[in-house]
């Protein structure tokens, strides 16, 4: 039952309650019997308990649905304030001046929630900040341990297709008497080891990018390497990249999911275009990244989720969040959504 229902229902019961107790006082007042006072008199050619029970409901239903529609509006702006809250758009600014004591009691409960979620995201982006200083200070390590990475995938990945090739090459040329329906089916798996090859290839030059930015701005480096993706690969990239000015960790976390992205993008979905969209709305950044590509079932993120493990953990690290569509066959749709805290906010 809904809240005016509600208050439509309490307020007529109660009206009926009121009008048996003014019949009461009514009979006690007057010397006539009370059956004529009541059923033979008249008010406004009406019976006079006529005249009082419907004066008396018409009152309740009237108060009732006054009372109900006011209270369902001041629930329904707490339920959009909680949804705001939900979506990580609550504005402190823009509650109502509310004069009930309960309903201002849970804005100023929402306030001290939204308050906590800002003192969290602030906590996040000065880990990132710190931590980005110390891969700084730490940068020929990490460079070292990216080689030694990158050396064995290139044995595990690379190599191992690479030998597969050969030994299919080699059984094709010491077969005496080829069936040439065979060999080209031989020489088409061949040629797909290879592609395959050359994809992981890229992908894993890709991560040879630098670490960090480098003193360079976010959009500049971003468009440095989706302007090599379009220079050296087969692949058609376009991209929208607003001009923001970041912290130094949400910066460096935002460019390595967008290296994480293409790479993937690279090595799994088969791609033949990649859109980037990297902007600002209000106080989120948005980072969407869309390929053609063979894309996979939701829910089975072991099959074919993209790295999505490692970009939700750079998200989550600067208090942002992921969304993913992907349908099989019809490509994938990456975005990543950042809360930019006001510079007020940020100076304290």
């Amino acid at each position: 039952m809904s809240i005016q229902r509600t208050f439509l229902f309490y307020f007529s019961s109660f009206s009926l309650v009121i009008a048996i107790f003014i019949s009461a006082i009514y009979i006690q007042t007057i010397k006539v019997d009370w059956y004529e006072a009541l059923f033979f008199k008249q008010i406004f050619l009406l019976p006079v308990i006529v005249f009082i029970i419907l004066t008396s409901i018409i009152l309740g239903v009237v108060c009732g649905l006054v009372i109900g529609y006011i209270m369902k509006k001041k629930f329904e702006e707490v339920d959009i304030r909680l949804v705001e809250l939900e979506k990580g758009e609550f504005d402190i600014s823009k509650i109502p001046t509310e004069k009930l004591i309960e309903v201002s009691g849970l804005y100023d409960r929402l306030q001290r929630i939204q308050n906590r979620f800002d003192e969290q995201v602030k906590a996040s982006q000065k880990l990132a900040n710190e931590r980005a200083d110390w891969n700084e200070s730490m940068k020929q390590e990490i460079l070292s341990q990216e080689r030694n990475r990158l050396a064995r995938e290139l044995h595990d990945s690379v190599s191992q297709q690479l030998f597969a090739a050969t030994m299919l090459l080699s059984a094709i040329n010491q077969n005496p008497n080829p069936d040439k329906t065979v060999t080209n089916k031989q020489m088409k798996l061949v040629e797909e080891i290879i592609n395959e090859s050359q994809s992981e290839m890229r992908a894993l030059l890709l991560h040879l990018r630098p670490i960090q930015l480098e003193g360079k701005s976010l959009k500049k480096g971003a468009e440095e390497l989706l302007l090599e993706l379009t220079a050296k690969l087969p692949l058609k990239v376009s991209w929208k990249i607003d001009d923001l000015k970041l912290d130094k960790g949400v910066e460096d976390h935002l460019f390595r999911i967008m290296q994480e992205s293409i790479s993937n993008t690279l090595r799994h979905a088969k791609a033949t275009t990649l859109e980037i969209h990297l902007i600002k709305r209000e106080q989120f950044v948005f980072l969407k990244i869309i390929d053609d590509g063979v894309g996979f079932e939701m829910g089975q993120e072991k099959a074919g989720s993209y790295g999505l493990q490692n970009i939700r953990e750079r998200a989550a690290e600067i208090g942002g969040a992921i969304k993913m569509i992907s349908f099989k066959g019809k490509g994938t749709s990456i975005e990543v959504k950042i809360p930019i805290l006001k510079q007020k906010e940020a100076v304290e």
